[in-house]
């Protein structure tokens, strides 16, 4: 018989508090000889010793055939799995969390002497000053093992031994072979509604092996499902580094199984080991040139097989959140891992019928104020919306709409005067000529007329869990009136602003947080993937499509026949591409040596494509020949502070500084045409938001104050006469400028006559 008993040693000296010192001791549990509890420390040993009374009377009595008790340390969680096995209990004790650790594994014990070993510890245990909670704990616990006359019979659990064979992938195939748990013999009743986690059901020993290209290894003793988590991570962070151009090495051993990955600088060849950490074991097996998505997807197919041999055996596993867990991290792996040949790149063999959509080129900087005098500026009107979205406020037309935490107001733009009001909660607005689309956190969108404030139409969409909200509107002669909106985590879908009906729906293979612009009749879709995807507006088919190996960020310049789009991973530098924008195909990708600033396009002039780059110290440009991508100069990060905001002219580049610096650097060579120093005040009157603005040929520079200069030679024009802080700067085609502070004042203040003196 195998010795087993219970031992409660003397508790120590003090206590946090006298009250609790009763709590305070070591409780082992030892199972021929080995602690099988010993890895918990001081923790709540009574309630311990009370639960795994509870468990055996419940394992004796038939009740059940598993039980789990809590080990509780002061930075682990561990558990204590018991197994009834006809007159034995096999014994498991492991650690739970992400990365799970077996000390002991089916230790076999007769219930008989647990019985015996747990009653005479609960009688060892004197009269103690613990809380009523944990002596009626401990009172109810040897009251279970005492009533126990006779025992029930347990049957013998029932096991099958499973051969687990997924297909291979190019060769390359993992194999695993093990002794599964069978399900109860009973018919089963209703479906339970209750999903548990249950790694002590999942932890299955047997071997796992691989094939590849004639070589193969097996490892023994390998818990299948603790090392399926791993490999799921290993093939995860190879992923993630192939697509950031990075190397990798990994080592990580999953009790006896000792797993490596290698990913070489070319970041296309991954070398994969399996090997033994049991002693005298042979060295591992390494497996070279694998591609990595052909490593990712034999995981995959490795997941999938055994969590069907596993609810095959014992369905009730089905509803095991440990399992569920492992079955939705492959299949977000699988997504990632998708053959290249479904992306591959496709073009448009009929670009006519697209480019006759084409928009006009950029506005020129060229205006009434290029060549003109000095500008004086005229309060109009004042008002003041608590609580003001500043995102979210719109100029439309003759129309100002200005969005609160619980309302919405619209005012006519050269009056101030109020044209409606109405209460609504906090939501992204866009504008349209429809009028204006609100889009709520939990995915419902509303269309409100400007002109009433009325609800023409609302939908329910599904809400967008990264990215913010992200629409191009279609409005132009020709083609349908469409709002393009992303939806969810990976579709773009079309809504026509006139009926509110769902016109088409495009879903990508991945899920991104997905942006559009629009080019004419085309949408372009990327952000987070490796796909840009060029829609048919009116349809949602895919007219052309470009692939590469960093995913494409969604910051996009389109300019006439051109598009010029930025990719990059998590870290490292990026890449430049132009592409057609009707064919698709593409004419160059330049390396950028930095990593490029996310969320700001590349700045297209006429002969130069300059890209803001930045890293820790601040911010940089990197300039690249329109027509051939040759890289040009460069300004190394560093040089403007990381709070600095850009605008492209005709042959310049405007940055203006958060330290009050504004900066025009010519496009064609670096030099800097002109610079000015605005004066400075405290750092919480500093503008929100420090984006430049070109109208009428004069340049608006939200600092401190707003000021107006010209954009050729950087003449000071005027100034804005406003003591508010421009958080929000607006200016119309008549040069009128709206000022919104966050602190919920807004102002408007339109050009004034100045008087000239005339020789």
């Amino acid at each position: 018989m195998t010795a087993i008993h219970v031992e409660v040693r003397p508790r120590p000296n003090s206590a946090p508090l006298p009250e609790l010192a009763p709590l305070y001791g070591l409780f082992d549990v030892i199972v021929d000889g080995v602690n099988v509890t010993a890895r918990i420390g001081e923790g709540q040993a009574l309630a311990l010793l009370a639960d795994l009374g509870e468990a055996t009377a419940d394992l004796l009595a038939g009740r059940r055939s598993r039980a789990t008790v809590p080990l509780y340390s002061d930075e682990e969680v561990w558990e204590l799995g018991l197994e009834a096995d006809g007159p034995d209990a096999l014994v498991t004790v492991y650690k739970t969390g992400p990365h799970p650790e077996v000390a002991v594994h089916e230790r076999r014990v007769s219930l008989k002497a647990l019985r015996q070993g747990i009653a005479e510890g609960l009688a060892n245990v004197r009269e103690t000053k613990a809380p009523r909670a944990i002596r009626d704990t401990l009172v109810a616990a040897r009251g279970s093992l005492e009533r126990l006359a006779k025992t029930a019979p347990i049957p013998q659990r029932r096991v099958a031994r499973a051969e687990i064979t997924p297909r291979a992938v190019r060769g390359f195939a993992f194999r695993a072979e093990a002794t599964l748990r069978l399900g109860p013999l009973s018919a089963a009743g209703p479906a339970s509604s209750l999903e548990r986690s249950d790694l002590h059901a999942l932890l299955y020993v047997g071997s796992l092996g691989i094939v590849s290209q004639g070589k193969s290894t097996s490892i023994a003793n390998a818990s299948l499902v603790l090392v399926s988590e791993r490999l799921v991570e290993l093939a995860q962070e190879v992923l993630e580094a192939a697509q950031a151009a990075r190397p990798l090495f990994r080592r990580v051993q999953v009790g006896t199984v000792r797993l490596g990955v290698r990913l070489g600088n070319d970041q296309r060849t991954l070398a994969f080991s399996l090997g033994s950490a049991a002693k005298g074991a042979t060295s591992a097996l390494t497996f070279p040139e694998l591609d990595p998505n052909h490593f990712a997807q034999s995981v995959v197919l490795l997941v999938r097989a055994l969590r069907e041999a596993i609810i095959e055996a014992d369905p009730e596993q089905r509803r095991n959140l440990r399992l569920t867990a492992l079955h939705q991290n492959g299949n977000r792996l699988a997504e990632r891992a998708q053959p290249v040949e479904q992306d591959a790149a496709l073009t448009n063999p009929n670009p006519e019928e697209f480019r006759r959509f084409a928009s006009e080129g950029p506005l020129s900087p060229e205006g009434r104020w290029s060549h003109g005098g000095q500008m004086r500026f005229v309060p109009r009107w004042m008002a003041t919306v608590p609580n003001i979205d500043l995102a979210s406020t719109l100029l439309c037309g003759e129309r100002l709409v200005v969005t609160a935490a619980r309302e919405t107001t619209c005012l006519d733009r050269a009056t101030g005067e109020e044209l409606w009001h109405i209460a609504t909660p906090r939501a992204g607005a866009l504008a349209t000529p429809s009028g204006v689309v609100r889009i709520h956190p939990d995915g419902r969108l509303a269309l409100h007329e400007l002109d009433t404030g009325k609800q023409r139409f609302s939908l329910k969409l599904t809400p967008r869990a990264s990215g913010g909200a992200s629409g191009a509107v279609i409005h132009a002669p020709g083609l349908p009136r469409l709002l393009a909106v992303a939806e969810g985590d990976r579709r773009i879908t079309a809504i026509d602003l006139v009926s509110g009906e769902i016109k088409w729906r495009y879903s990508a293979r991945r899920p991104a947080p997905l942006r559009v612009r629009r080019a004419g009749r085309l949408l372009l879709v990327a952000g987070g993937d490796s796909v840009l995807a060029a829609l048919d507006a009116t349809s949602g088919e895919t007219i052309w499509r470009a692939c590469e190996r960093l995913p494409f960020s969604g910051d996009i310049s389109v300019v006439g026949d051109d598009v010029f789009a930025l990719s990059a991973g998590a870290q490292g530098g990026g890449r430049l591409h132009r592409f057609d924008a009707w064919t698709g195909e593409l004419r160059y990708s330049a390396q950028l040596g930095d990593r490029p600033l996310l969320g700001q396009a590349p700045i297209v002039t006429d002969s130069i494509v300059v890209v803001p780059v930045r890293d820790a110290r601040g911010q940089g440009a990197r300039a690249f020949d329109r027509e051939t991508g040759v890289e040009l100069w460069a300004l190394e990060p560093g040089f403007l502070p990381r709070a600095t905001a850009w605008l492209g002219l005709d042959d310049s580049i405007i940055a203006n500084t958060a330290h009050g610096m504004l900066y025009c650097i010519e496009a064609a060579t670096s030099a800097l045409r002109y610079t000015h120093a605005f004066s400075q005040g405290l750092e919480a009157d500093q503008p929100r938001r420090l984006e430049p603005v070109v109208r009428g040929g004069a340049l608006f520079v939200p600092q401190q104050q707003i000021q107006v200069l010209r954009p050729r030679d950087g003449a000071q024009l005027g100034t804005v006469p406003t003591d508010l802080v421009p958080d929000l700067m607006r200016v119309d085609d008549q040069c009128s400028v709206y000022v919104a502070e966050e602190s919920g004042h807004i102002g408007s203040f339109s050009v004034a006559p100045v008087l000239v003196r005339i020789k």
